[in-house]
Order: C-alpha cells, then sequence, then structure tokens
C-alpha cells in the first residue's frame, strides 16, 4: 500500500512539474507566498498529507527549490523518499545548475541505498561544472551524514586531483578524518579551518569528542600547539570538558591574555563546567572572571562552586568581595547565606554567630533562626556541643533534621541518629561513614562511637583514628567497618606505619568482611611505595583470586599489569 501510494504521489509531482515553463506575475507571486505559508503550517502541525498536497500545489506555482526541500521533509519522515525520485528526474535537467536540487537527488539516491545512481549523477554534476567545488563538498558531505567515511575520502581525494587542492573542503576532511578515525589529522584539519573559519569550536568538539583515550595526547598537541587561533584553544578547552579533564581545559584558556574576548570565553567555559558540575574547575573560572571584571554575581557563583568542592576558604573570600557591591536586601539574601555556611564549615564559629547578629535587625527573627543549623553546625565544627546546642534553644529542630542527628550520634544516642541522618540533603563522606556504621550495628547508645565522629567533626584526626580502633573492641558487630574509617584517616595523614598496622589487622581478623578487599589494595599500593614488588603482586593476587565479586577487582588488575609492565 505504501510503495503504491508513493507512485501515486510521484506521478503527481510528475504532471506538476511538467507546467513549469512560464513567468510567474506579482499576483501569481503572492498566491504562491500563501500556499508555501500554508505548506509550511500543516508541515510544523504533522499533518504530513495536507503538507504534501500543499508542496505540490508550491511546486507547481513555480517555487520549485523550497518546495522539493519541504517534500524531501515529509516523505523523509513517512520513509517515503522514493516519492520524490521521478520530480527530481525531470527537475534536474530542467534546472542543472541549481545546486539545492543536485544535493537533495544525491541525499535520496543515497539514502535509499542506490549507490550506483548516486554515483552517477555526481559525476553528471561534477563534469557540467568541472572547476567548481560545489559537486565534491555537497556528495562528501551526504557520505559524511550517512556515516561513510570511506567513500567520502574517495570523493575528497578526486576533488585533491581534479582542482589541484583541498582547501576548499577542510570542513568536509576534517570530518572525514575524525570518521576514519584519523584523530591527528582530523585535529590538523580543524586548527587549519579556525585560522579562517573561527567559529566552529563546537563542531571541532562534536567531532574530536570521540577519540580514544591514546589518541587524545596527539589532539592536544595539535589544537594546543603555538600560535593556535583563539577558537582552537577554545575548542581544546571544551574538548578537555568532554573528556571529563576540565581541569586541563581551563588551564589552556587562563593562559590566555586578559581581554574582553577572553573573558567572553572564560564565562562560557565557567557555564559549561558548572553545568557538568565540576566545581573546583568552576570555582577557579569564577575567581578569575571575577578578578578581571569584579562582578557580584559571578563572584557568588564561583563561592558557591567553591563550597560545593570542599573549598570554604574561597567561598569565603568570593562571597565577602561579593557583599559590598549588593544592597542590604540582596546583601542578606545571597551573601550571607554563604557566608555563614563557609565560616561553619571553617569551625569558625564566634565569627559565623557575630555576623549573625549584625543582620539580625535586617533579616528579623524569622531569618535569624533559619540560619540556626549553620550557627549550630559551626559550633560543632569548632567542637563545642553544648554551644551548638544552645544556638538552636530559640530554633528547636526536628527529630529528623540531620543537624539534630549530628549532634545525637556525638551524644552516643545511634537511634535518633540512625533516623536522622538519613535526611543529610548532601550527603558528605562523613554522613556516609555514619549511616554505614550505624546500619552494620543495632546498638541504642555507644559513646566511644559519638567521641570518635565528634573529633572527626573538630579535624582531630589523630584522636579520631585512635577512638574508631578502640570502638572496634566493644562492637564486635561493626569492628571491620570502625578499623577501616580509621585505617582511612592515617592513609590519608600518610602515616605509612599505623596505616599498615590497622589495614594488616584488618585482613587478617576479617577476613569475610566487606571491608577486606579494600585492605588487600591498600596494602598492594603500600607495598609497592616501599619497593616490595613482590608484596604488593602477593596482596592483588589475593584480592583478585578471594574477592572476585568485588568492585575494586579491574582497579587490582591494571595495578597488577602495571607491576609486570613495569609502568609508574
Amino acid at each position: 500500500m505504501i510503495v503504491r501510494c508513493a507512485g501515486v504521489l510521484a506521478l503527481g509531482s510528475l504532471v506538476l512539474v511538467a507546467s513549469l515553463v512560464r513567468p510567474v506575475t506579482a499576483q501569481e507571486s503572492a498566491a504562491t507566498a500563501a500556499i508555501l505559508a500554508r505548506a509550511l503550517d500543516a508541515e510544523s502541525a504533522g499533518r504530513n498529507r495536507d503538507a504534501i498536497t500543499a508542496w505540490r500545489a508550491a511546486l507547481a506555482a513555480g517555487a520549485v527549490v523550497p518546495s522539493i526541500l519541504g517534500l524531501e521533509r515529509v516523505f523523509s519522515g513517512l520513509a517515503q523518499e522514493e516519492s520524490l525520485l521521478v520530480a527530481l528526474d525531470t527537475l534536474v535537467p530542467k534546472y542543472p545548475r541549481e545546486w539545492q536540487l543536485r544535493t537533495v537527488q544525491l541525499r535520496v539516491l543515497t539514502t535509499m541505498g542506490l549507490d550506483a545512481r548516486a554515483a552517477m549523477a555526481f559525476a553528471e554534476w561534477r563534469d557540467l561544472t568541472p572547476a567548481e567545488v560545489m559537486p565534491y563538498r555537497e556528495f562528501a558531505r551526504v557520505l559524511l551524514f550517512g556515516n561513510r567515511a570511506a567513500a567520502a575520502d574517495t570523493v575528497l581525494r578526486e576533488a585533491s586531483a581534479a582542482l589541484g587542492s583541498t582547501k576548499a573542503l577542510v570542513l568536509e576532511v576534517a570530518q572525514m578524518r575524525a570518521g576514519l578515525g584519523l584523530w591527528r589529522e582530523a585535529a590538523e584539519a580543524w586548527r587549519d579551518l579556525m585560522v579562517e573559519e573561527p567559529y566552529y569550536e563546537s563542531a571541532t568538539v562534536w567531532s574530536l569528542m570521540a577519540a580514544p583515550a591514546a589518541a587524545r595526547d596527539a589532539v592536544r598537541g595539535v589544537l594546543g600547539g603555538p600560535a593556535v587561533s583563539l577558537g582552537t584553544t577554545q575548542a581544546l578547552a571544551f574538548l578537555e570538558v568532554a573528556w571529563n579533564t576540565p581541569r586541563s581545559g581551563w588551564m589552556a584558556l587562563a593562559a590566555l591574555p586578559t581581554t574582553d574576548t577572553t573573558i567572553v570565553l572564560w564565562r562560557l567555559f565557567a557555564d559549561e563546567v558548572e553545568r557538568v558540575r565540576a566545581w573546583s574547575t568552576a570555582r577557579d573560572a569564577f575567581a578569575a572572571i571575577h578578578a578581571a571584571r569584579p562582578d557580584a554575581g559571578i563572584a557568588l557563583r564561583g563561592a558557591q562552586a567553591a563550597l560545593a568542592s570542599g573549598d570554604a576558604a574561597t567561598a569565603l573570600i568570593l562571597a565577602r568581595s561579593a557583599a559590598p557591591m549588593l544592597d542590604e536586601v540582596d546583601r542578606n539574601a545571597n551573601a550571607l547565606p554563604i557566608e555563614l555556611d563557609a565560616l561553619a564549615r571553617l569551625g569558625r564559629a564566634a565569627e559565623a554567630e557575630a555576623l549573625l547578629a549584625g543582620a539580625a535587625l535586617a533579616i528579623g527573627p524569622d531569618g535569624v533562626r533559619a540560619h540556626a543549623r549553620l550557627i549550630a553546625w559551626a559550633w560543632i565544627r569548632a567542637g563545642d556541643v553544648v554551644r551548638a546546642k544552645h544556638a538552636l534553644v530559640d530554633a528547636p529542630l526536628s527529630a529528623e533534621d540531620a543537624v539534630a542527628g549530628w549532634l545525637a550520634l556525638f551524644d552516643g544516642d545511634l537511634v535518633t541518629a540512625r533516623g536522622a541522618l538519613r535526611n543529610t540533603e548532601v550527603p558528605g563522606q562523613d554522613a556516609v561513614n555514619a549511616l554505614a556504621l550505624l546500619n552494620r550495628t543495632p546498638l541504642e547508645r555507644s559513646e566511644p562511637i559519638g567521641a570518635a565522629f565528634l573529633a572527626l567533626a573538630r579535624g582531630d584526626s589523630t584522636q579520631a583514628s585512635r577512638r574508631f580502633e578502640a570502638a572496634a573492641s566493644e562492637l564486635p558487630d561493626a569492628a571491620s567497618l570502625l578499623l577501616t574509617l580509621a585505617a582511612r584517616i592515617e592513609t590519608s595523614r600518610r602515616n605509612e606505619d599505623r596505616s599498615t598496622a590497622l589495614w594488616r589487622r584488618l585482613a587478617a581478623e576479617h577476613p569475610q568482611s566487606g571491608e577486606a578487599p579494600e585492605a588487600h589494595f591498600e596494602l598492594a599500593r603500600g607495598s609497592r611505595r616501599r619497593g616490595d614488588n613482590q608484596g604488593a603482586r602477593e596482596h592483588l593476587e589475593t584480592l583478585i583470586l578471594d574477592y572476585p565479586r568485588s568492585a575494586l577487582v579491574p582497579q587490582a588488575r591494571r595495578e597488577l599489569d602495571a607491576l609486570r609492565t613495569g609502568a609508574v
């Protein structure tokens, strides 16, 4: 049925094409414009049958190119491209130098898999205009769109031979090389293109982002070479984001001279890394923009990114830099919460409390109560649980509030903590560790656990590690996790002797625990750092063979391969 309808439509098109011979009057031109508008409306509304009828009427009225393009769109959506062939077979000879008709013909034939006919159509067009680049360009683009890079390469080589150069086809050459996996050569073509056409950054990124890891340094060498264009540097920076190395992208842009154009590029990049949540890079980009062109909004976005990256000190600097640029309402609504949050994370509780007191008149009692949690958390970070509780006197928290959960945990009340900490808005590693531990033990109270987490909150890692280790003896059902927490702290402090002792104890005393693979992995790394490759190999092999379902197995295999090959 579809084929039959297609044939009828094609025949109708042929009859209409035959009438396109006489000149068009002004009145007819206005009528044609109305028909075109009706065709576009029908197509936009998805009324395909009405659109086909209207486009055929427009074709009959003399609007050849827009009508053929419209029919191509509709028929392509219906997978009935063959319906255009009869009309094209008539129109192309009538308008042999109309490149859009020629291109539609190549697209339709290629889409239908009629490669021999497409090659003949291309040859006819090429022979008609032997000195022009258009036939080569359009056929190469059609082939590239169909992911036929090798066939496009043949066309481009023919163009080079016939025209003496592919300079006018550099865009197609770049796309073709990327399609063939010739990543360095593709980067060179894109670089050359952007010397003359600086607005191809997005196309460059789209083309090269599929480059495998092994080819990326070659691409970096081309796009990051000396005397490259600004567009090339921008493309490299956004490629680094696509490759999940945004820091390298920012380094490329940060090296540019500070001009108005550079600031525009920095803002585009900052928007992108903020979108992908590359917070530390976003922080640096916004900070650089603000330093070059002070702007309160940019400074506050940088401060938020700094908080998200865990850099409270920079967040405080940026928020305080933005505050004087804002009126009182905006300052209290936008800068004050960031300042309080940063001070809380830094444990500067008295300063946070004084800052809030200074804004109390402007924000009112409700505003003060809204920030009570931050003041409480600031006192917790300062190690003063009593004052943290006092900060909440006028703003009592529900038992399900995360801050209430932390206070309960520090007091050793595991029941309240277990329920409340699940409501942490953005769980950090401390909250994840606390919840893992609370889910591991059914105990209702444990002062040693509370003391260990309080030491951790205060930043006293030595005491936290010691207390976690001591608690392992009192909570056998959570002993392996407690030893793991102690060992992780010592590993992060680079206390090699103590971390090694803890990891060994974990591996020896709790070989069936979920933490045992991590112990072997860390022991392997420690052995390798000491030059004991044999010991490292034994721990990695134990991990791979004894814990085949561990998420660390792939990484252990890579470490083992590195040992075998001598890679660093």
